[in-house]
């Protein structure tokens, strides 16, 4: 499907994909490990699990359109930061929209051909017929797990490559669009227009519908989250605290220290406080004069709201303190229950190490 040359290459005994993984990764129990391609590191790099488990909320959280060119990214004054974890590709905020590199392997046409297709002419023709074990795979036979549906991991894996490239081909639409993922090195370096134009052809060829040719690519051909395009951060987080699936953090947590969590909850009393002086102000000019202060009804709203005004920022500041209470409780918990759990994977490691003869 993509095919970039690289002057690099090892041998296919050794692994034909070696330099074109990540120098390590971090494993499920926050080791760091080689990367070697099976199925679980493939899932990592390119899985979505945390957006398709709130696919039916996900109108909410964005459109069901590719996402704007990177020139309209810079223009309304977004922050590119690049972010290796696929999940929070194209999510934004009010500074800045996460963008996630497009890995080097995805550029080799038999990367494609030979880890992501069970069946080469499977995604297509669109058909969905079973997959079936390539016999001349075996150094890859690892990777393929057959269920009892239609579709094989390959395959699950391929819609995820396919959603993810589909939104570079939205993303880099103008020669200059290139020259802003060079310089945020969204793609390698070498890449000239005429081989992105290319590669853009020959993945829109292929994946987009037939009777549509301009319009979205088949449903079947993508994994669901890449209906949509760009996410806003703000209703990500709204949607995991309320739905509890992380009612603290929320989907990105947006403080490293107890410091930010203070100044963001600060700034909000303080706004508060602002709109309380200006009313009390409003409500003071009022009395002078002879209409509103001979008024019983304003009268006693003025007096309700001056004690209002008093006792209110007390509340205010009390639940907040009881929040960040709640806070260090769950991250203190949380991180002593961690540590529990790493210093007896680290003893049974220094255990097994110790037992080599």
């Amino acid at each position: 499907m993509l095919s970039l040359n690289h002057d690099d290459h090892v041998d296919a005994t050794s692994g034909p994909y070696d330099l074109l993984l990540p120098a390590s990764y971090r494993t499920p129990d926050d080791d760091i490990a080689v990367p070697t391609l099976t199925t679980s590191f493939l899932q990592k790099e390119l899985g979505v699990k945390r957006l398709n488990d709130i696919h039916r909320w996900m109108w909410i959280v964005g459109r069901p359109m590719p996402p704007r060119p990177l020139y309209h990214q810079k223009a309304i004054g977004r922050q590119i930061v690049v972010h290796e974890q696929m999940d929070l590709h194209l999510v934004w905020d009010e500074q800045r929209i996460f963008l996630k590199p497009i890995p080097p392997y995805l550029f080799e046409q038999s990367f494609w051909r030979d880890i992501l297709s069970c069946d080469g002419h499977e995604l297509a023709s669109g058909s969905r017929q079973a997959c079936t074990r390539p016999e001349d795979s075996t150094h890859f036979k690892e990777m393929t797990h057959f269920p009892d549906g239609d579709n094989c991991d390959r395959c699950e894996l391929r819609k995820l490559a396919t959603g993810f490239t589909l939104t570079y081909t939205s993303l880099i639409a103008y020669e200059s669009d290139l020259s802003i993922a060079k310089k945020c090195n969204l793609v390698p370096e070498e890449m000239t227009w005429p081989q992105w134009r290319s590669l853009v052809k020959s993945l829109l060829s292929t994946t987009l519908s037939s009777d549509h040719p301009a319009s979205s690519p088949r449903n079947h051909a993508v994994n669901p989250r890449y209906h949509y395009g760009e996410l806003r951060l703000n209703r990500l987080n709204l949607i995991y605290r309320l739905t509890l699936r992380a009612p603290i953090r929320g989907y990105l947590y947006g403080h490293n220290s107890y410091h930010q969590f203070w100044t963001a909850n600060m700034q909000r009393l303080a706004a508060a406080f602002a709109y309380t002086v200006v009313v009390l102000t409003a409500m003071q000019m009022g009395l002078e004069t002879d209409r509103l202060g001979e008024n019983k009804h304003f009268q006693n709203a003025s007096y309700g709201f001056a004690v209002f005004s008093i006792v209110a920022p007390l509340v205010l500041l009390g639940l907040t303190g009881v929040l960040f209470l709640g806070v260090f409780t769950v991250n203190w918990v949380i991180s002593t229950r961690y540590w529990m759990r790493r210093m007896v994977q680290i003893e049974k490691g220094n255990e097994r190490i110790g037992a080599i003869p």
